[in-house]
Parts: C-alpha cells; structure tokens; sequence
C-alpha cells in the first residue's frame, strides 16, 4: 500500500484561488473536500426544465453528464497529484447520491428553474 501525500491531494483538488478556481465553463461546479481516506466530490449546475414531465425524463439525462462531468475532473486530479509526486492516486467510487431541487417556479410559466445535485464518494488508495 502506498503511502497518500494529502498535501499534494489538496493541491490537487484545491479550486478556491488561483487558475485552478477560474471554471472552464458556467453551466457547473465540482469542489471536492476531504473526511479522511474519503473523498467527496460535489457536482452542482442550474438546469431548466419545461414541465414536470420533461424534468423525469431529463433528470436521467442530467445524471448521466454529472457523472461524467465528475470523472472528467477526478482523471484531472489524478494527472495533478502525479505532476506534483511522481506516485499514482487511484479512486474507488462507493456511493453517490442525486438530487433535484426547484428553485424557480411560476404557475403562469411552464419552465421550471432546479439545482441538479450530485455527491459521490471515492474511497483513496
């Protein structure tokens, strides 16, 4: 078992300042954070729906990128740590948890405004 550098791991995932907190794009947020040998990565973006049907139909859709979105950031990461250790960092993923929250609601407009939230737990070895 290899021993973790946490200092360089938090460099690695750290997006609070610097070229690392400029996003590449504004349809989302990943920030990650870290509760021992677990680390959680928190997916966050503003979507819209035009009905409550479409929302069931879209929140599937809408899971499926931020799973993506999450393993595009993790591959980052991992480069990162190897860039500042020479050592590789792998990531299990135990767990995750979706959810969709209306913030924008008007009964005189079809379009509805949610958070799409996603948290998923990556054990670190």
């Amino acid at each position: 078992m290899s021993k973790i550098d946490y200092n360089a791991l938090g460099q690695a995932i750290d997006s609070t300042w610097g070229s690392s907190s400029t996003p590449k794009t504004a349809s989302y947020s990943v920030k990650f954070s870290l509760s021992g040998d677990v680390l959680v990565a928190s997916y966050q973006a503003i979507v819209n729906f035009a009905s409550e049907k479409e929302m069931i139909v879209m929140k599937r859709m809408y899971e499926d990128e931020s799973r993506d979105v999450i393993a595009q950031v993790i591959k980052r990461v991992k480069e990162t740590y190897k860039g500042l250790t020479d050592k590789t960092i792998t990531f299990s993923e135990y767990n995750t948890s979706t959810s969709v929250e209306i913030i924008g609601y008007n009964v005189h407009n079809p379009k509805r405004t949610a958070y799409m939230r996603r948290k998923s737990f990556f054990e670190i070895a």
